[in-house]
């Protein structure tokens, strides 16, 4: 049961985070962030719908690609799927899937610590060089709650306009995690992504 509204509960997580840590410092990082999560989501959750499609921005992890995938990265852009794989891939479904209905963009985010040599951008870096270029109003993140508590779960990216706004470059979120902690060997409920990705305005069609 919901003790406080969604527009309490975000800013008090985010900001109880790092000092819950300090008091805390074995307390379950996983379920602590999937609590913001969901209040982040439940507060932006109008604002997200009532975004058009041409200015939402899809951002997946390529830890979601299959084994067999070629992997092919551009360090502008992010991974490739190339026209030629026949790979079975709801990684590039679900891509195909956010640009047909009109998104501005969909990017697979590459590990910049794991691919340095290709001159990758670190995840967090590319996201917001992304954002900064096309400028998108609202942006889906699908990520583990280990990238989400050491890259973004910080007071100074959490406005009510929106977050990241440290850095001027408020947008309107919805996060989809991941479900183990990190990235090695997870999934995410891919039908909860596609009903992100499509979401539209109550009562819309």
């Amino acid at each position: 049961m919901r003790l406080l509204p969604s527009a309490l509960t975000l800013p008090l997580l985010v900001y109880l985070y790092r000092p819950m840590l300090r008091f805390f410092p074995s307390m379950n990082k996983d379920r602590y962030a999937r609590r913001v999560v969901a209040a982040a989501n439940d507060y932006f959750n109008n604002k997200f719908r009532a975004v058009p499609f041409a200015e939402r921005m899809l951002f997946l992890p390529y830890c979601l690609r299959p084994r067999a995938c070629p992997t092919v990265i551009d360090k502008q852009e992010g991974m490739q799927c190339p026209a030629d794989c026949d790979i079975p891939c709801k990684l590039g479904e679900t891509r195909a899937l956010a640009m047909k209905l009109g998104y501005r963009d969909a990017r697979i985010v590459v590990s910049g610590r794991i691919h340095r040599q290709e001159g990758m951008l670190r995840s967090r870096d590319f996201l917001l060089r992304q954002i900064e270029l096309l400028r998108p109003r609202a942006v889906i993140g699908c990520l583990c709650t280990n990238d989400l508590c050491q890259k973004y779960l910080h007071p100074d990216n959490l406005s009510p306009d929106g977050t990241l706004g440290k850095h001027g470059l408020k947008v309107i979120p919805h996060i989809v995690l991941l479900t183990s902690p990190n990235c090695r060997q997870s999934t995410v409920d891919w039908q909860s992504l596609t009903e992100t990705i499509a979401a539209r305005p109550a009562g819309s069609t």
